[in-house]
């Protein structure tokens, strides 16, 4: 491809270069958390990549990057952006190469050896790029004054890069669908300043943990909860969407459920034959749908490999393989049993949960409004949701790649047990009027087996605490996270 066509695309993708705005359609005002962190990482020469589900706002994001960046003063021609997956050069048979050489030819002007300051380079679904880790290791080792930001639909493609070739050059983010909190701050019912509410929650959560008792977490979540009661109902009517249709930011303001479901149902499509059947050259891509269906239909159950694997009609290893597929999709999680014993929890199933509630409400036809209606539907729907906040509210207190959420099952059951501070936190889902005292009593005798210094329910309504047990509403519990 000619040097001249090459810079005719980049043009194309790069506005800012002649004075013109970002496309509405690639740049929103609101910001969500994901941006303040990556953000912080533009200093930083490591490679910053930034990983999630389709359509969950990677490119919104990357160009609010290079918005910020403008507005600080960096030169509009030290900042280049391309979409890997742009058809004219594809067709052309452009590499990286040809396109960092028209770049420094026809819009820098200067060799690239000879930059004083950083020049930013956005690579957006950069695994279409043949070899992409292999490449920027090159690049990366050179020494120049490059910032390289990269962006993929999901892990697959990001785990055998950084395991090979990039490991130790690359700073991994994974973007999420927005948690609720995110939502009714797009609203505008939560402030932008809001994060420090959450701040202030967690630290009392740790608090409680390191003094061994619930009341410095109960007191800061009653001064939250009268702060927010002129807007609980509010909340409360945004919680019922939340749990219908989800955090895919597409969503925020489409009203009409059928497109909404629709929309999921492509979604899932262009996930499965993209990034899931292409890559892993999967024979009979129908199996992995159904699997994702029974998943959907069942989510929070505890899920037999062996009964599932003969429904489906497939040998055990390979239903594994799916499963690890979907959850490196970002469609769904696991969590193991909760036990000391590594053996113990591996000897145990797992149960598994699908973690957007649109995803989950869309495979199975129940994304309307008689969800809300629906007890069983909407206990399976409220207790993946409890399940997705509880890993980013572990991950916001104790940074890692993998936050694990566990389950508890003696004689009795607990849903969820989450670890903070090497400290083992009962968390019971009873999304009633009621609180029966059957569930207080299991979570105590959790606690007294385990030596822990508290435990959650999360309830529809009530606030309360009964000696380490603290209820929580819902609405109250998700801003946590």
């Amino acid at each position: 491809m000619e040097e001249l066509e090459i810079v005719r695309i980049l043009n194309k993708y790069n506005p800012w270069w002649s004075n013109r705005e970002i496309s509405p359609f690639k740049f929103s005002d609101f910001k969500r958390g994901d941006y303040y962190i990556i953000k912080s990482n533009l200093a930083k020469r490591e490679i910053t990549s930034i990983i999630g589900p389709r359509r969950v706002g990677k490119t919104v994001l990357i160009h609010q990057l290079i918005s910020s960046l403008l507005q600080e003063g960096v030169p509009p021609q030290r900042i280049l952006y391309l979409s890997i997956d742009e058809v004219e050069l594809n067709r052309g048979g452009a590499e990286l190469k040809d396109l960092m050489s028209a770049y420094s030819k026809f819009i820098l002007k200067k060799p690239l050896e000879d930059l004083e300051n950083t020049a930013y380079v956005f690579l957006d679904e950069i695994r279409e790029l043949p070899d992409w880790e292999k490449i920027l290791k090159n690049w990366h080792n050179l020494g120049l004054n490059l910032k390289f930001v990269i962006s993929g639909s999901s892990s697959i493609w990001i785990s055998k890069g950084t395991e090979e070739s990039l490991l130790g050059r690359i700073s991994m983010s994974v973007m999420l669908p927005l948690k609720f909190s995110e939502t009714l701050r797009f609203k505008k019912i939560l402030p932008e300043d809001f994060f420090k509410v959450k701040r202030r929650l967690r630290e009392a959560l740790v608090s409680s943990l390191q003094t061994s008792g619930p009341k410095i977490l109960f007191s800061a979540l009653t001064q939250v909860a009268g702060d927010w009661a002129g807007k609980k109902n509010e909340i409360e009517i945004h919680l019922n969407r939340y749990l219908t249709v989800g955090g895919y930011p597409e969503f925020l303001e489409e009203n009409d459920y059928q497109r909404i479901s629709e929309a999921i149902r492509d979604k899932i499509k262009l996930i499965f034959f993209k990034d899931i059947v292409r890559y892993f050259r999967i024979r009979n891509p129908s199996v992995l749908e159904d699997l994702f269906k029974i998943l959907a239909k069942e989510s929070g159950f505890s899920f037999n490999v062996a009964n599932t694997a003969r429904v489906l009609g497939i040998e055990r290893p390979t239903l594994k393989e799916y499963l690890k597929y979907l959850t490196k999709a970002y469609l769904i999680e696991s969590a193991e049993f909760y036990s000391e014993s590594r053996r113990k929890r591996l000897r145990k199933q797992e149960k598994i949960y699908v973690l957007d509630p649109g995803i989950r409400n869309g495979i199975v036809d129940y994304l309307d409004d008689t969800l809300v209606s629906n007890p069983q539907e909407l206990g399976k729907v409220v207790e993946g949701l409890v399940f997705d906040h509880l890993k980013r509210l572990k991950y916001n207190i104790e940074p890692g790649p993998l936050p694990q959420i566990f389950y508890w099952k003696n004689q009795k059951e607990i849903d969820f047990i989450l670890q903070i501070k090497r400290k083992a936190i009962p968390v019971e889902v009873k999304y009633r009027a009621a609180i029966p005292s059957s569930a207080i009593s299991t979570i105590n005798e959790f606690l007294d087996m385990h030596k822990c210094p508290l435990g959650i329910i999360i309830s529809k309504e009530e606030l309360s605490m009964n000696q380490k047990v603290i209820t929580i509403p819902l609405w109250l519990f998700l801003l946590m996270a």
